[in-house]
């Protein structure tokens, strides 16, 4: 469910005409992934601090973070840049709490929205902590000068090793983000930010860009990717793992770029975008395990409106599909490997209860055991009944919404 708080702010756009001579004729934004993992992040409170230090000396109009978790953490940086970004929100989701995304504004936030994320991973894979954060995407719509934006700001599920194992619901995760946007933004300047967890040249990449109709920024102005490749993620600048040599995170292809400023170029103009928030000035450390992503926007003097929602191409449709049914089928095979633990624990449990009965074993050794396998059956049942379930009806739902998209697309 999505919830908006309404506003009777006037959203008239100014005219086209006062558009580049106005002082606030430009948006700049900026994205960055905090690393605010509560006792695996280093450093939190002090790269915090720098961080809100060098935004109250910035000119950015709205910020975009990720992996900021707890409730002291987005009280410190929205403490700490009051003043110069006088409207935020920390958006609550999921068991823990937080999806981490917390937005910074100057201008006002009217109204506010968050979607989560229908397949997040796994509840058992509580190492990787995913589905107990509950991510998806936060919608704030600001009030510029000029225009109303729309901010999204999300972070999709981590890779977690070089492996494909969450591929299938990054893809999910992509196309209901493209979804959301498309349907959510109507005659709005849109900007989406994120980390994608996500290289450019995936699938689940070009879905979302073909759906959502968004530009990628740095893209737009750098698109040879050799000589700009705009890596933010395992880089020599984000010093924070224990690399000998910094300079083979270039070479040996783990740096990459994950990290993006998406736009609607029907109604904003990129003029500048770079990737920046490297190492903190006077210090041996960096402000995050991520470079940050900045860019510039014009406001276009005619808007055009985009269209509800878009189709991918025939080729992407088709990688889509694929990767669904691959998703699918794992589905089919966790479930069954599931069940038949299941029924394991089911039958060793009755010959517990049978021998305890036979007084062949002490009552207090079958009564652990007993108690054991019931925890373990049961908690294997409420998996099948409830996750399992819902985990292939969601992948059947898009599979079957993307088929009938792939039909049309070209």
């Amino acid at each position: 469910q999505h919830y908006f708080i309404q506003s009777n702010l006037s959203r008239e756009m100014s005219k086209a005409e006062d558009y580049q001579d106005h002082p606030k004729s430009q948006i700049k934004v900026l994205s960055l992934n905090m690393w605010g993992v509560p006792g695996v992040s280093k450093k939190i409170k002090e790269r915090s601090h720098h961080l809100c230090n060098r935004l109250l000396s910035s000119d950015y109009d709205i910020v975009g973070l990720q992996e900021v978790f707890v409730s002291w953490h987005a009280t410190l940086i929205q403490e700490g840049v009051r003043g110069v970004f006088e409207h935020s929100h920390w958006f609550r989701s999921g068991v823990l709490g937080s999806p981490g995304l917390l937005v910074l504004s100057r201008y006002p936030i009217v109204d506010v929205a968050f979607q989560p994320y229908p397949l997040n991973g796994y509840p058992q894979c509580f190492y990787h902590g995913d589905w107990w954060a509950g991510k998806g995407v936060g919608m704030c719509r600001i009030q510029h000068p000029l225009t109303t934006v729309d901010f999204y700001n999300t972070h999709l599920h981590a890779g977690y090793g070089p492996g494909s194992e969450y591929a299938e619901y990054k893809l999910c995760q992509a196309y209901f983000l493209a979804k959301y946007v498309a349907l959510s933004s109507r005659d709005h300047a849109v900007v989406a930010v994120g980390d994608f967890n996500l290289l450019e040249d995936q699938v689940a990449t070009s879905l979302f860009r073909e759906m959502s109709g968004l530009s990628d920024s740095f893209r737009a102005l750098y698109p040879d990717a050799a000589s700009a490749p705009g890596l933010t993620s395992d880089i020599p600048e984000c010093n924070w793992k224990n690399v000998s040599d910094t300079a083979a995170l270039c070479s040996d292809g783990s740096s990459k770029r994950i990290d993006y400023v998406f736009y609607n170029a029907n109604t904003l103009r990129c003029v500048e975008c770079s990737v920046t928030m490297g190492q903190v000035p006077g210090e041996q450390y960096s402000y995050s395990d991520h470079m940050g992503v900045e860019s510039v926007f014009r406001v276009t003097e005619h808007p055009q409106p985009a269209p509800n929602i878009l189709t991918p191409s025939k080729l992407t449709a088709e990688a889509v599909l694929e990767t669904l049914d691959e998703g699918l089928q794992d589905s089919y095979r966790d479930t069954r490997q599931k069940l038949i633990l299941w029924v394991v624990c089911t039958l060793l449990w009755c010959v517990v209860i049978a021998v305890s009965l036979l007084e062949m074993i002490p009552a207090v050794v079958s009564g652990v055991v007993a108690s054991f396998l019931t925890m373990v059956s049961t908690g294997i049942f409420l998996y099948l009944a409830i996750f399992s379930q819902f985990e292939i009806a969601k992948f059947k739902e898009i599979k079957n919404e993307l088929t009938i998209l792939s039909k049309v697309a070209v």
